[in-house]
Parts: structure tokens; C-alpha cells; sequence
């Protein structure tokens, strides 16, 4: 028995959504532990809010467990930041940890957010990890990593 991937999770909450708002495009998935915790397992990133742009306004739809959802949430208000993301994406949670560890970012994250942030300069959508005093971003498309100082505001 194989174990659903995040992308196959997100997946789930993309086609219940598109059954109700068929012009639904994919904005953000927000990741956090059920428990709470900062984490080092991607694994552990199982409680999920999904962030669509439809008709005019967005669509939220939360995890119930893995692989399950609560019904989608229609708001008439648009989600502002975030360029759609093209799905289905190739690289997974797992994929984007592997790549930020081995740039040496392997404290804990309290969250992972993959979005496409509306920002001069930014050519694809990111997991961008939530650590203590800066975000970690992992390009889903260039496999680079840049850091975001939460304190000086800044990216080297």
C-alpha cells in the first residue's frame, strides 16, 4: 500500500473543488502539523487549507484528515499576492525539504506554504518554509534556494 503524497492530497481538494467551481484555479496550499508543532518531517505537514481564485472571488477548502475534506467555502472577495499555480506541479513537499536540508536549512518549520507570491521578479511558485526567524523558499521549477530574514526584512 503506497502513502498519498501531499501533491496527491492537494489533488483530492482540487478536483471537489473544480466539481462546484469548474473556473476554480489553484492560488496556495498552507501546510501546518495536526498537532501544532514546528516539525523537521514533511510528512508531519498533514493539516491543509487550499486557496483557490473562482468566479470573481476564492474558494477555501480545509483538510478533514488525510485525504479528506471539508466542503469547499466560497468567499466573494478576491485572494490578493498570489499568481495561479499551473497544476499539477512535478516537485513534491518531500522533494523541496530534500533540497532545502541540503542547503542547510534543517531546523524545524512551523508551516509550509507552496504559493506563486505577486512580486517583481518571481518567475515560478515556491514551498516556502516557515522557520523560526526567516522563510526558506525552494523554487518548484529552478530547485533554487533563497532565504527571507524575518527580522531585517531582507533576501541575500
Amino acid at each position: 500500500m503506497s502513502v498519498l503524497s501531499f501533491l496527491g492530497n492537494v489533488n483530492i481538494a482540487i478536483r471537489i473543488v473544480d466539481k462546484l467551481y469548474p473556473k476554480a484555479q489553484l492560488y496556495e496550499v498552507d501546510g501546518t502539523t495536526s498537532d501544532g508543532k514546528p516539525t523537521t518531517d514533511p510528512i508531519k505537514i498533514n493539516k491543509l487549507r487550499v486557496v483557490f481564485t473562482a468566479d470573481e472571488g476564492t474558494v477555501l477548502i480545509n483538510s478533514a484528515s488525510w485525504g479528506e475534506w471539508n466542503a469547499p467555502t466560497y468567499i466573494p472577495e478576491p485572494w490578493l499576492e498570489d499568481v495561479v499555480i499551473p497544476f499539477p506541479i512535478d516537485m513534491d513537499i518531500v522533494d523541496a525539504q530534500a533540497i532545502k536540508d541540503k542547503a542547510g536549512y534543517t531546523t524545524e518549520y512551523a508551516a509550509v506554504t507552496l504559493r506563486w507570491p505577486l512580486y517583481p521578479g518571481t518567475e515560478e511558485p515556491y514551498y516556502i518554509f516557515s522557520l523560526k526567524n526567516h522563510h526558506v523558499f525552494v523554487g518548484v521549477y529552478t530547485k533554487q534556494v533563497f532565504v527571507e530574514n524575518l527580522k531585517a526584512k531582507t533576501k541575500p
